[in-house]
């Protein structure tokens, strides 16, 4: 159990899973990682008086300095040891909303700025789906039995990856309102939750070859799209949401991302070949919908017939792939698939905007070296590419 420091805060980095860090000094006191990223102090103590530990949160690593959180976490086991349960503190108001409807309402007021418009769907649509019912419960009569017996109940006409999110999106609402405590915290408790597998496809070297083949010999309209994909790391709607006017001399700026914050990338090699001329009549770089790119998608898989399906989200996956092939950190990666985690931050945008420009010019034309190589050297055993070896002068990405 190691004492917390600044250089245990500036040695922070996420692991995929949740993890503690309990402080050796200030007993009670310690960090949470979430599999993201997402770093909080809490304290966790027992109350006097009962037999079970409780835990609350304190703030935000990034908001919140060491003192500041050591300070209030003595302030809160002193509570504790007095008999107050440091979930529910006596000097603040309760505004906690009087349905889980008025709950919903002002998550998303209060969020209407921070969330992606597909997030708001979601959670919409899940709580319509399997939780409209409860729209007029009075918040304070929601019970940790409720929830249990909903839950078993949609595992038997759901999906379980489903209904956990359902939950999951409850608990998020019910826990920005203030809500405890927290009567989704039973699925954790009882262990009610279904684990799943998290999602692992990435297109192989083999399977790039195709699709470059497949591109250059019967160049298809999506493609150019596909390979922009694979090429930068973005998120569907990000391409999707692209303008001629985001193109800026030699970079690509994103500005309506997942994670709120502009995103440039260099505009190198293929990508400005991708990318191609300005079409006088559309305004979008890559003119497809949402409902013309699933498509197009599902027409050009099945000419591919690989043997294992793949989605849009696996080609940025397999950007990150073959970016680590390369031999690039997860670090270096999150950077430059804008990724959002507070130790991407402390690690590598303080090095200076200079620096990040140079990194991911690098990393961006050493990825295209990569899928070239690939689609030269087609039958050989994925790896990196070879020491000296040059691809042939012709373009990778020839769209005349």
């Amino acid at each position: 159990m190691p004492k917390i420091n600044m250089v245990t805060i500036a040695t922070l980095k996420p692991t995929g899973k949740r993890q503690f860090i309990r402080d050796s000094v200030l007993v009670g006191f310690g960090i949470e990682g979430s599999a993201k990223g997402k770093f909080t102090y809490f304290v966790e103590t027992r109350v006097k008086g009962t037999s079970k530990n409780v835990r609350t949160q304190i703030g935000n690593v990034e908001h919140i300095s060491l003192d500041e959180a050591k300070q209030e976490a003595r302030t809160l086991l002193l509570e504790a040891k007095s008999g107050h349960d440091i979930r529910f503190r006596d000097d603040e108001e309760d505004t906690t909303p009087e349905t889980i409807g008025a709950a919903l309402e002002e998550f998303f007021a209060a969020k209407k700025h921070k969330l992606a418009v597909n997030t708001v769907k979601d959670y919409k649509a899940t709580f319509s789906n399997c939780l409209s019912d409860w729209k007029d419960l009075p918040t304070k009569q929601l019970s940790r039995r409720m929830v249990q017996k909903r839950f078993v109940e949609l595992l038997g006409t759901k999906n379980p990856p489903y209904v956990s999110k359902v939950f999951r999106n409850l608990s998020t609402i019910l826990s920005y309102s203030g809500v405890r405590p927290n009567p989704c915290e039973v699925i954790k408790d009882k262990d009610l939750s279904v684990p799943t597998a998290s999602r692992s496809r990435f297109l192989s070297g083999d399977e790039i070859y195709h699709v470059m083949q497949w591109h250059f010999t019967f160049r298809p309209k999506v493609t150019p799209l596909i390979l922009f994909y694979m090429m930068t790391g973005v998120r569907r709607e990000e391409a999707l949401k692209l303008t001629w006017g985001d193109i800026q001399g030699d970079r690509i700026m994103f500005r309506s991302t997942k994670n709120h914050k502009d995103h440039a990338i260099p505009l190198v090699g293929a990508l400005k070949e991708l990318v191609g001329k300005r079409k006088p009549d559309n305004e979008k770089v890559f003119p497809f919908t949402n409902s013309q790119l699933r498509t197009a998608l599902t027409k050009f898989k099945a000419q591919l017939d690989f043997k294992e399906d793949w989605t849009i989200h696996d080609l940025r996956r397999t950007f990150s792939e073959h970016m680590n092939l390369i031999g690039y950190s997860e670090f270096d990666i999150a950077i430059a698939n804008n990724q959002s985690s507070g130790t991407v931050t402390r690690s590598h945008y303080l090095q200076g905007q200079l620096a990040k420009e140079s990194l991911l010019k690098r990393m961006f034309s050493d990825l295209q070296l990569q899928y070239d190589y690939y689609y030269r050297d087609h039958g050989g055993e994925v790896q990196k590419v070879p020491k000296g070896w040059m691809a042939p002068e012709i373009a990778m990405i020839d769209l005349e």
